[in-house]
């Protein structure tokens, strides 16, 4: 899926005071239990890649992605919650997975809330599958009881994931 010309997709290199209250804007839109903008501030190495998605100056969502050799990892990926349902966050998704592999992953995993069905049917789409589960691996927080995450792999195979 490539991306309408309204919108971008552009690596955020720079953890500046404004970037940071932009990122976490985002994260307080799109999660139940939200990083810290100190947490977000520490995703910025030299292995790790942290991806927004713009509409004009406007951040919207980001993603963040550790590369490690030939494996990668989602940490988080989040659209403000506005913006949600209009096929940005698969935008978001394969522009974090094209980066993985332009950094030499082959494969890239993650953990999903077990409740979050929309999150599990993107993934799905976009070629993860269930690899495990981890049993109350979500805390409780913010009147939701603790929760179970779903284990996901996504394997680069010439081209044919994204």
């Amino acid at each position: 899926m490539s991306l309408p010309d309204k919108y971008r997709v552009q690596v955020i290199a720079e953890p500046s005071p404004e970037v940071l209250k932009d990122l976490f804007a985002v994260e307080l839109s799109a999660h139940i239990d939200p990083w810290s903008i100190d947490q977000i501030e520490a995703c910025f190495d030299p292995c790790t890649e942290v991806l927004g998605l713009y509409q004009k100056h406007e951040l919207l969502g980001f993603a963040v992605v550790r590369v490690i050799l030939d494996e990668a990892e989602l940490f988080t990926i989040g659209i403000k919650t506005a913006f949600q349902g209009q096929g940005l966050g698969r935008m978001l998704l394969e522009s974090a997975l094209a980066a993985c592999v332009r950094r030499g992953a082959r494969c890239c995993f993650l953990e999903v809330r077990e409740s979050n069905a929309p999150a599990l049917a993107l993934y799905r789409r976009c070629g993860f599958t269930q690899i495990g589960l981890r049993a109350r691996y979500y805390r409780a927080c913010a009147g939701h009881p603790a929760e179970n995450a779903i284990t996901m792999r996504w394997d680069y195979a010439c081209g044919d994931n994204t």
